[in-house]
């Protein structure tokens, strides 16, 4: 589930990005190519339908910038490089007729700039090919149908010949685009989760548990929601890889991190402190269900079997929890006394669950006066 959260985190930022180039090439190079062609249209007295459509241009383009505004602008993301496709494709062809005179070079060299510009605004390969796609179909329409009906019969074939180049240049330089940012996303998934994983069992590592606990932490002080905390370890361990081999050890530490994923909810943390001890944090959960919980893993685990090269194997673990309490200062308050309840589990006798009551509170503290709001740092 962590790894299904990373992707999804990274893909949002993907669109970001995709949506931050929009917006600079829509309002730079889209308000500036309207702008070019509106002083090209009232100088050279182009004809009216040039004129208009240069006119509309600016306020098209200020438009498909306010697209990238939108709250669900998901969907306008892809849509925006096939509206520029057909807007500016359109009026490149309009104005390759308004002006014949080298017609043809211009014609090819505008569609190449609008080919180009697709492949950087679009977010994702198959709204590139589709705003290419689309721009390729303007071009060859406009060409073949519209420029030989101004009058220069040969234009059309020539105009095609000079932009094809382009076009096969940028749709290799959008695949070869999407394989790296394909590419450039696997790695960072990879590196995330070598970084905050532990690669035997795929859960938290030390670190990242951690940072987790504070974060959880910080949040229950400041909404004053209730908040525990379960410090488990595998009873025995050196004992149970002495015995059975270091391959015994790693299959009961997968078939126990296994089990705990399964009984644990979506929104809990799981990670791994060292070979044998674990730490699970539990928002929203008062120790009551904490401590009922605890109990049940104990009594779950200790009856099962773990079968190991045609070995069964059995283990139990001790297992301390506690509550978030209102004296507790930082996350490593709440983590202490997890810990002292699981060395006091292991001083009863392994296999069994022990909660952590808070010490008793100092008699000149003042719980009213407690900065609730207070973040751990």
């Amino acid at each position: 589930m962590l790894h299904k959260e990373k992707t999804l985190l990274y893909r949002q930022r993907l669109t970001a990005a995709a949506r931050l180039r929009q917006r600079w090439l829509i309002l730079c190079g889209g308000t500036a190519y309207a702008i070019a062609s509106l002083w090209v249209s009232f100088r050279l007295g182009a004809p009216p339908a040039f004129a208009g459509a240069s006119l509309a241009l600016l306020p098209v383009m200020l438009a498909l910038y306010g697209l990238t505004y939108a709250r669900t602008s998901g969907p306008f993301l892809e849509i925006n490089p096939l509206l520029l496709a057909v807007i500016l494709g359109g009026h490149v062809v309009l104005g390759a007729g308004a002006a014949p005179e080298g017609s043809a070079a211009r014609f090819a060299l505008l569609f190449g700039l609008l080919a180009f510009t697709i492949v950087i605004a679009a977010p994702t390969l198959r709204s590139t090919l589709g705003g290419l796609g689309l721009a390729a179909l303007i071009a060859v329409g406009g060409a073949l149908v519209y420029l030989p009906g101004e009058h220069i019969a040969f234009a059309g074939i020539e105009a095609l010949i000079y932009f094809l180049p382009a076009l096969v240049t940028a749709v290799i330089a959008a695949v070869c685009f999407e394989h790296e940012r394909s590419a450039t996303f696997e790695l960072r998934i990879e590196l995330e989760r070598r970084a905050t994983s532990d690669n035997l069992t795929g859960v938290s590592n030390r670190a990242h548990i951690n940072l987790l606990a504070q974060n959880e932490f910080a949040r229950a002080r400041r909404y004053r929601e209730p908040y525990a905390a379960l410090m488990i370890e595998i009873d025995d361990y050196d004992t149970l890889s002495a015995k059975g081999g270091p391959r015994a050890a790693d299959v009961v530490v997968q078939v126990f991190t296994g089990y705990c994923v399964v009984v644990m909810r979506h929104c809990d943390s799981f990670g791994r402190l060292s070979p044998a001890q674990f730490l699970a944090l539990l928002p929203e959960t008062q120790g009551a269900g904490a401590f009922t919980l605890a109990g049940r893993m104990c009594r779950d685990l200790a009856a099962l079997e773990v079968m190991v090269e045609g070995q069964p194997v059995k283990f139990t673990v001790s297992i301390g929890a506690t509550e978030l309490q209102v004296t507790d200062r930082w996350a490593g308050d709440l983590l202490r006394r997890a810990e002292q309840g699981l060395e006091d589990a292991i001083e009863r006798g392994r296999g069994n669950a022990v909660f952590a009551a808070p010490p008793p509170a100092p008699a000149h503290y003042d719980a009213a006066a407690e900065d609730t709001d207070y973040i751990a740092p």
